[in-house]
Parts: structure tokens; sequence; C-alpha cells
């Protein structure tokens, strides 16, 4: 019996080795590594670096210098048509337009003079159409809007149908149909339409679509261009010394449209334009779709369809390796990997190490050849099979027959361990949705008052003014998350419930205003020429709560998009010069124990749709004497400033400033009506501020 039980141990590894192996085919055959092979395929992108692509190619850019230049974005349609027209005087052969005009704007003189434009240009210009977002009915192409679609000879989908799980878009059709879950039906749908890249492309070469699908195939994987940073010396005019600067570089050439517009495009510039291709396409901040490359995070949607229009024209697509032939070679690398096993420790760890090495040349290899070899399987076999094979036997070896979870255990921190002995559910990873309230507020003036103190000096004041605005948090019920130097964060309504978690942040976030205000009276210091001050933001709603981290180190916090928007609403006070800044979501219930004001609607970085906020200044009925007179005045200039009435807000604001000398949000709008009063704002106005900084 000892003898069986011996042979049956010794076969374990080689059983293991045929499981492991069988797996590993199967899951490759089911595409289980597609999202793992693209992380490496993305490696091999950065590694490779940036290409020029072809010189025919340019994106005609509406960045936020041209928005400064010409005027808020969207532009009047007046200004596309001055646009193209400058395009087609420079030389242009084709000019694709990655922005869609599906309605009427609110000048019919403006709609008249783009679709005039467009008629002149002929086959020469592409629009954009995409998927009705508003088709209830299956998928609907959404053309342009009426007079503009009989104007337009040639359009093409914009939509990118193919995504993978991590937003990018690494795979695009050439044409599509209407039923976007069966691709296999697309070259047969009578009402299929060619993607963007693909119809400006067509007209460019003057081929039909069908002859693209023909020698590419529908379904083209991209080879990303990319872009590079890199340092450069400039010459500083105000110091008159170089000075170093990041820079960006794009595979696919970039030109601002305010200078297209302006005629500032130097000779070089304007012989690249001549018989070449331009898309225009926006990469202002917050005015463009973008997907994530390996190379950018927010590249703009415009590349795709550059990418595509690149790889088209030089043959540089890459091309997937038929999984069954890639079948034998997982088995090998298994096999290689249990042989390596059987030598001394070293020679197989060396010999190991040498063998995966060349394997990764060796795929990098095809991928600059553009064919994608399947990496994370072949890997996973060799790396696997090898390092399970050498686990067992130095544990074989050393006799060591502990589970791994008790291996595993040896290495939990202390902390940890307190806590699992109390309650083991606790130390598990991931968290709760729940409806909650999140403050986030920062002490200002910490980094001019340091400068005045001594470091002994500065964390005791620091501690003494964090203790009182704690105090503040903790009595209201609320949970201080963290101390993140001289700023807390905290949150309501978590760990244990509180029903009226919006009004009591409320009411902490008017307390720590007056607890500072106490403070800094009984804190007397003649070297400091300013005293400490906080701005706070507070936002209300679905977030995800519990314990995050390893299971060496967790933290019970909370996470979200409303986190992240309660974090930008504290910076957002520098902007209106206020104090206590809420969401709307937050003052629906808190406006029933704290005095306000409306500050507008704002669009914070990060988030495309605004959000009305609001600036707490006391609690309710505790308004002070000038407040009271002032705050009725104050609601009527901003709602005369929304209606356009731009003189009549000027007054009330200055009415207001008279109350309250030095009130920064009236000085804002006070000076915004000044602006708007000189120079009207676009029909579309809507009276958003766009915040740039975080």
């Amino acid at each position: 019996m000892a003898e069986q039980e011996k042979q049956r141990k010794s076969k374990f590894p080689l059983y293991f080795t045929i499981v492991f192996t069988a797996a590993l085919l199967l899951m490759h055959l089911l595409g289980s590594f597609y999202n793992l092979d693209n992380k490496w395929f993305d490696t091999f992108f950065r590694i490779r670096g940036m290409e020029s692509a072809d010189s025919r190619l340019t994106l005609v850019a509406i960045d936020d210098t041209s928005i400064a230049k010409i005027g808020q974005y969207p532009w009047p349609r007046r200004v596309y048509a001055k646009l193209l027209k400058q395009l087609f005087a420079l030389g242009v052969k084709v000019v694709g337009f990655d922005i869609q005009f599906p309605d009427k704007s609110g000048s019919a003189s403006d709609d008249e003079a783009l679709v005039k434009a467009t008629r002149e240009a002929g086959d020469r210009l592409v629009h954009a159409i995409d998927v009705d977002p508003d088709s209830s009915k299956g998928v609907r192409f959404r053309y342009p809007f009426e007079s503009l679609r009989k104007a337009a000879k040639q359009v093409g989908l914009v939509n990118q149908v193919i995504m993978d799980q991590d937003g990018m878009v690494r795979e695009t059709p050439l044409v599509i149909g209407k039923n976007f879950q069966d691709s296999r039906s697309w070259l047969s749908d009578p009402d299929r339409v060619a993607v963007f890249g693909l119809r400006i492309l067509s007209v460019s070469e003057g081929r039909p679509v069908d002859d693209f699908v023909s020698e590419f195939g529908n379904i083209a994987r991209l080879n990303i261009r990319g872009s590079r940073e890199f340092e450069t010396n400039v010459f500083d005019n105000e110091t008159k010394q170089l000075k170093a600067e990041m820079r960006t570089e794009f595979g696919i050439r970039r030109m601002a449209a305010w200078r297209v517009m302006e005629g500032q495009l130097s000779e070089e510039e304007k012989n690249t334009l001549k018989g070449g291709i331009a898309v225009v396409g926006s990469i202002a901040v917050a005015a463009f779709d973008h997907f994530p490359t390996p190379f950018d995070a927010m590249a703009p949607g415009a590349e795709v369809h550059l990418n595509l229009m690149d790889n088209l024209l030089n043959k540089r697509l890459l091309h997937k390796i038929d999984p069954l032939t890639e079948l034998p070679l997982i088995a090998a690398f298994a096999a290689v990997a249990f042989a390596l096993t059987m030598l001394s420790p070293l020679v197989a760890t060396l010999l190991f190490l040498v063998a995966l090495a060349l394997w990764l040349v060796v795929v990098y290899s095809f991928f600059l050849h553009l064919h994608l070899l399947a990496c994370s399987a072949p890997t996973l076999a060799l790396a696997g099979v090898f390092i399970f094979r050498m686990l067992h036997r130095a544990l074989m070896e050393e006799k060591q027959k502990r589970e791994m979870r008790q291996m595993f255990g040896q290495y939990v921190s202390p902390e940890v361990v307190d806590i699992l002995v109390k309650d083991p559910s606790k130390i598990r990873l991931g968290g709760d949705k729940r409806d909650m309230t999140i403050f986030f507020l920062d002490i200002a003036h910490f980094t001019t008052i340091s400068e005045k103190m001594t470091p002994e000096n500065l964390i005791k004041i620091l501690n003494t003014y964090l203790t009182e605005l704690t105090d503040v948090i903790l009595e209201n019920k609320g949970a201080v998350d963290k101390y993140i130097g001289d700023c807390i964060m905290a949150f309501w309504n978590a760990p244990v419930d509180v029903p009226d978690h919006r009004a009591r942040a409320c009411t902490a976030a008017v307390e720590c205003i007056e607890a500072i205000r106490k403070l800094n009276d009984s804190y007397v210091d003649p070297t400091i020429p300013e005293k400490p001050a906080v701005r706070i933001g507070l936002n209300s709603g679905e977030v995800v709560v519990g314990n995050t981290g390893s299971a060496r180190k967790l933290a019970y916090t909370v996470l979200g998009d409303d986190v992240n928007l309660a974090s930008r609403l504290e910076g957002a006070n520098k902007f209106f010069g206020s104090t206590v800044m809420a969401s709307e979501s937050t003052f629906e219930e808190g406006k029933a124990v704290v005095e306000a004001r409306v500050l507008g609607s704002v669009r914070v970085v990060g988030k495309a749709i605004p959000i009305k906020v609001f600036e707490l200044l006391a609690k309710k009925g505790q308004l002070s004497e000038d407040w009271r007179k002032a705050l009725p005045v104050y609601e009527d200039g901003v709602q005369l400033y929304l209606k356009r009435e731009f003189e009549k807000a000027k007054g009330r604001f200055e009415e207001v400033l008279k109350l309250r000398p030095g009130d920064k949000p009236s000085k804002l709008y006070l000076s915004a009506c000044q602006d708007y009063a000189a120079i009207p704002p676009p029909a579309d106005w809507d009276g958003v501020f766009n915040l740039s900084a975080k």
C-alpha cells in the first residue's frame, strides 16, 4: 500500500500538467484569454512607440484654443461652412466632418450656409451619421437634418460598435448592417452603411466600398499609430532663458482649426494638406467622444477613423492568427516546462528564464510584422507548469504539506489578525451600495502659515483645528474617512444608518464654518498674515462603501462617481470664491435646516452633465442682517442673468456688493454680466459654468 501511495504521488505532477494544459487549450479556443492578450498587445504598442501615419491624413482639431479664439462650442454652422471652404481652398481632396448635425440650429442663415457649402463640395465632403439613441423600434440610422441630408452626397457611420471591456476600440467593421447583434448579416444587409473612415477613403481613392471589404475582410484590427511625449527647450520671453517643456507628438498629424481659419499655417503645412484628407473633429475638454488607447487614456474618436484610413491605405492592419494553429504551441510549451523541472533547480530556472525571454521576443517580432500571435495561453503553459512543478518539488523535498491558505496566513498583518479574531467577515474585500452624503473639507492658507511656523507649532495648530472640526462632524453623526494633510474626508449613513444624513451633513458644514471663526478669534499670532479658512464640498448619491485594499491593509472607505463629485465641488469653491458648496442632491433635504443661495449650474472636470450647486450660509433662521437684505437681491440678479437681462442683473449685483462688500460670487456674476452686455453669448447659451480645473 505504501508503494502504491508513493506511485500515486509521483504521478500527480504529470496528471496536473495534462489537466492544466487541457484546460488552457479549451480556454484558448473559447477566447478566455482575449482580454489578457489585448493587454500584451497594448504593451507591445508602447514598446514599439509612436509611428507616423500616412502624410495624406490630417486631423483638423477643434481644440480648446480654437474655441477660445473662435467662440463657445458648438460653433454656429456658418463657421463650419467657412472652415470647409478654406480647407478646399488649400487643396484638400476630401473632408470628413466627425461632427453631427441631426437637427436644425436656431439660425436658419447658419444652417443654409452649411447646406450651401455641402452642396458645393459634392462628393468631396463626407458627413457623419450615427445610430439614433431615441429610436424605440430597433436600430435606426440618424442622418443630418433634412436639407443638409439632401445636399450631402456622402455619409459614413461614426458609432464604434465593436468595443472591448476596457473601453478600447481595437477592431472596427468596414460596413455595418442594422442588426448590430449579428455581424454575419452585415455584408448581406441591403441597408448596410460604410463606417465613416472607409467612406472617406472610398471617395478619396475612387474605389467602391465593397472593393475594400473584398481585400481586407469586414473586420479590421487597428494598428494604432499612437503618440509620444518629449522634452524640448523653449525660450522664455520673461526670463530670457531657455526652459524645459514637455510636449506631445501625434502619429496622426493634428492641425488646430483656428490656425486654418485665420490663415496661420506655414508653407510646409499648406503643402501637406494639398491632395490629402482632412477630418474635422473636436478634441476640446468635455466636447468630444474619446476612447482609451495604449498611448492615451483620452484619445479622440476621430483618431479611430483616421487610424483605419491609414491602415487601409498602407496595408498595415494587424492580423490575428487562427487559434487552432496555436494549440500545438501551447502543448509544446507545457511539455518543455515539465522537462525543464527534471534538471537541477538553478539550471532549470536559468533555462526557463531564457525560454520565456525568447518566447516574448518571438511574439513581439510577430507583432512588428503585423501578426498577433496569442501570448497568454503559451506563456501560462510554460510558466504555470514550471512554477507548479518547482513548487511541488520544493514542498515534497522540504516536507512542507501545509495548505496554501495556511501559508498565506503567515503573512497577514497583526492588525488584520485582530479583526479576524473578532469578526472574520470584516476582512473580506468589497462593499455595499448605499445612498450616502460625502463631505470634503480643506483648510486653506496652511501653506502660507507653515512658512511662518516651526514644524512643531505647525503640527500643534493643525491638530487643534482638525480636532475641533472632527468633533463637529462626529456630533452630527458623521464618520471621518481619512485625513489628507490639512484635508478631512467624511461621510454620512455608514456604517450605521442616518436617515436624515443630507440635513446633518449640511448642518455640520455650517457649524464647521462657525468653529473655524471661533478658533481664529482665539488664536493670536502677529507673524501669520492670514488666518486659516475652510472650503467644503458636499454631494449625495449612491456609492460603494466597505473595506478596500489587501488582506494586509484594509480601509473602510467609500468609492464612486458621487465621491469624486464631492471632491470636485470642494475645489470648485475657488472658482466662485464660495465657502461651502453643496450639490442639489444634498441641498434638497438640507434646505430644511440651513440657509443658502444658488451659485449656478456647473460642469466639473470629468462630467458632461451640469449640476446645480448652492452655497450654504448659516443655520435656518440665523442669517446675519446684511445677508437678509442682500440675499433676495442676489437671487433676483441670478434670475435676470439667466434670462439674459444682463444690464438689470448688473444693477442687482452692484446692490449686493454694497450690502456685502467683497462678496466673490457676486463679483463673478457682475464680471460675467459686463462681458455679456458688451458681447452677448450665443443663442444656445445656457448659463452653465464650465470648470476646467479640479
